[in-house]
């Protein structure tokens, strides 16, 4: 079993995100987000992975590189069989407990099972980041109340 965690098991840049959010599976927990995305055939069948913490939900630096190691080291020792051949971002949604390194891991194994499962996403942002807002219907009765 290769237990290293190498530039070949990251996601570098951009593009490789955007491949993620773009078309996903995706599974939420207390924590984190799991995103999911089946690598094309012809590429390694490497798993990969990419966390994404932001300064707001971690605002110290030591924090923030500390999640990324728990997450890293969970998926080099647990998850990198299973997920080959995916490319995997973990999100965090707030900042975990001091001493939460098993209760990370325990939400890893809890999501990645269900995002294997869930059925693709496609992303819903366009290119200038923004979200689409749904076209409002305007009816005749509508018009009348105003």
């Amino acid at each position: 079993m290769d237990t290293t965690f190498g530039p070949k098991h990251r996601l570098h840049d951009n593009r490789d995100y955007s491949r993620v959010f773009h078309r996903q599976q995706k599974a939420a927990g207390r924590h984190i987000v799991v995103l999911l995305r089946p690598r094309d055939r012809r590429e390694t069948p490497l798993a990969r992975l990419g966390v994404m913490i932001s300064s707001k939900t971690a605002p110290l630096s030591v924090r923030r590189h500390q999640l990324k190691r728990w997450v890293r080291e969970s998926f080099r020792l647990s998850f990198k069989e299973i997920l080959a051949g995916h490319d995997v971002v973990v999100l965090f949604r707030n900042d975990p407990p001091e001493n939460a390194h098993a209760l990370i891991e325990q939400e890893l194994r809890l999501l990645i099972p269900k995002a294997l499962t869930a059925a693709a996403q496609p992303g819903s942002r366009n290119r200038s980041g923004q979200t689409p807002r749904p076209a409002q219907k305007h009816s005749a009765t509508t018009r009348e109340k105003n």
